[in-house]
């Protein structure tokens, strides 16, 4: 009863799903469950696919094809990848011949892969999957060679395919093309990665907003811990650089507040276990290390004013790193002497953005043209 159920809830979209190998070494309930594992494979969901594979291997231990898949979506790296181990461990006695040419490209060389390949694709005409296997993002125009010779597998062909128009592979850039080939692709299969891609499309555009409506659609599909949730929040930060320069500035001023005021705990909430802040002085002194120390320290000045004025953020793609560039004015009186230097100097001060909110990583004071800085003390 139990294994109805899975079979019921699991192949619901398989069988509606065309065939991307008819000849399978899998009893029939396991067969509809390994082929939904390479449609997950083939438009990239991974972990979609590592979860139908071994559902197919409850239904059947002796499944080949489910073992293929989990092969084919592990690395091949030689070093850590475990490809190599898992092929090693399939019994190719049992596989059908579809199956034994998908474990004889896995397993071919670097250098035999292009050979062993073309020589599969004659000898299997008709094999969705082994003609799949020999596109290459390399040249987009196979997967237009593979969409019109199988039309029924051609969901992640036509994903493809929508990168190439908007990657001027086909010509010049075609946005409008673009788009319709990744809703084809949307259409005939029903997971992420195509929304994943939509997503892209629209940031390479610079609509950031309908990139990150539609990238939140992927990350719907398996919230926790989605590997789509990477765009998603870059996109949201694309949509709130404004905001986010504004806390960016407010952090700058509160920090050099309580950096002026002496006040470490004010000053801690800017730090972060893991980065080492540098900062560099006015007096062109050379950079180091910023600590609690530097702050509470007695100087041999006294701040009559400080104010930072003309700051401006900028970002890195990742809108993970930024730099706020601005100009401090005030005086300082030196303790000593009683005597009262104006303060003019250039600034900049980069920041991070940490899984507990944006934190410094170094500043730097100049004199401006002409102005004095802070004197070298101790």
């Amino acid at each position: 009863m139990k294994k109805a159920v899975l079979i019921l809830f699991i192949c619901a979209t398989a069988i509606a799903n065309a065939q991307w190998i008819d000849n399978m070494s899998c009893n029939k309930n396991a067969k509809l469950i390994a082929n939904q594992a390479i449609e997950y494979a083939v438009n990239l969901e991974y972990m979609s696919a590592f979860g139908a594979a071994n559902s197919a291997l409850l239904l059947d231990e002796n499944c080949g094809c489910a073992k293929l898949v989990l092969a084919y979506i592990s690395s091949p790296n030689a070093e850590w990848g475990s490809r190599a181990k898992k092929l090693k461990e399939i019994n190719i006695s049992k596989l059908t011949s579809e199956e034994k040419a998908w474990y004889d490209i896995m397993a071919a060389s670097n250098d035999e892969k292009m050979t062993v390949q073309a020589t599969l694709q004659n000898q299997f005409p008709n094999s969705p999957l082994i003609h799949y296997l020999a596109t290459t993002p390399k040249d987009i125009a196979t997967f237009k060679v593979f969409a019109d010779k199988f039309p029924k597998q051609a969901s992640s062909a036509y994903n493809m395919i929508s990168y190439g128009y908007m990657n001027g592979a086909f010509g010049e850039k075609n946005a409008a093309e673009a788009m319709k080939y990744v809703k084809m692709s949307q259409e005939m299969h029903d997971g992420p990665n195509a929304y994943d891609s939509m997503g892209e499309h629209y940031a390479s555009l610079g609509d950031y907003e309908n990139a990150l409506n539609i990238q939140l659609k992927a990350v719907d599909y398996g919230v926790f811990a989605s590997p789509y949730g990477v765009n998603a929040k870059l996109y949201l930060a694309k949509n709130s650089k404004e905001e986010i320069s504004k806390i960016l500035i407010e952090n700058q001023n509160s920090m050099q507040d309580a950096i002026l005021k002496g006040d470490y705990e004010s000053y801690k909430k800017f730090e972060h276990p893991e980065i080492i802040y540098t900062t560099g002085d006015s007096n062109l002194s050379p950079f180091y290390v910023y600590t609690k120390e530097n702050v509470i320290k007695k100087t041999q000045i006294t701040w009559d004013s400080f104010e930072l004025s003309n700051m401006k953020a900028y970002f890195s793609p990742d809108m993970k790193t930024a730099v706020l560039n601005f100009e401090a004015d005030g005086a300082y009186t030196m303790i000593n002497s009683g005597t009262t230097i104006p303060y003019a100097t250039r600034g900049s001060s980069t920041w991070v953005n940490t899984d507990d909110g944006w934190k410094v990583l170094h500043t730097s004071y100049a004199p401006r043209k002409g102005k004095i800085g802070i004197p070298g003390i101790d």
